[in-house]
């Protein structure tokens, strides 16, 4: 019998990262079960439980997934950007994402009950935060933005006004009106 290859064995778990994602998006995370997530990517529960041991894992992967690419869009950003304009990108992937975002929502619902679930959501929350500030500080440091509030606590506004934008499409408001809000709040809390 041939090796599974570790290239293969990556590939596999991204699909199954995938799957998840999708149905914990359109189920939602608590309804969802395994045996569904086995379905939408082709394979068998053992199968899936040989890469994942509960659907717990599996939102812990996800919760990485998005960490990386909330990430890559600010390192990306730290690389010579001299400007707002990372914001724009995070806020294009909340539209984009529109119909998953309530999993944060989700998320932070079941933490209140699952002592697990809540470390997961602390640590999502404060992977964003870290990566605000540095991006922050970077523009502090250029003279950019104001510098006259620390770097943790702009983090902070801006997250919770990320959070409140999120809302916003996940209730379905009128997508004009909340990038403008996006718009003039953000630069309201940056701006000298």
């Amino acid at each position: 019998m041939p090796k599974v290859v570790p290239e293969y064995k990556e590939m596999a778990k991204i699909k199954i990262i995938q799957a998840a994602y999708k149905v914990f998006s359109e189920n939602g995370y608590h309804p969802s079960k395994m045996d569904e997530i086995s379905r939408e990517v082709g394979v068998s529960k053992a199968t899936l439980y040989s890469y994942f041991k509960s659907k717990e894992d599996l939102l812990k992967m996800i919760s990485i997934s998005t960490s990386q690419r909330l990430n890559e869009i600010f390192q990306k950003s730290l690389e010579g950007q001299n400007s707002l304009e990372p914001f724009e990108e995070l806020y294009n992937n909340m539209e984009e994402f529109q119909g998953s975002l309530h999993l944060n929502f989700e998320i932070l619902s079941l933490s209140s009950h699952d002592k697990n679930i809540r470390e997961i959501g602390r640590n999502i929350y404060d992977e964003k935060i870290d990566v605000f500030q540095v991006f922050l500080e970077n523009l502090q440091s250029k003279g950019i933005i104001r510098d006259d509030i620390d770097a943790r606590t702009l983090a902070r506004l801006v997250a919770a006004l990320y959070t409140d934008i999120a809302m916003q499409l996940v209730m379905g408001f009128d997508k004009s009106e909340v990038r403008e809000t996006w718009n003039q709040s953000l630069p309201a809390i940056l701006e000298k």
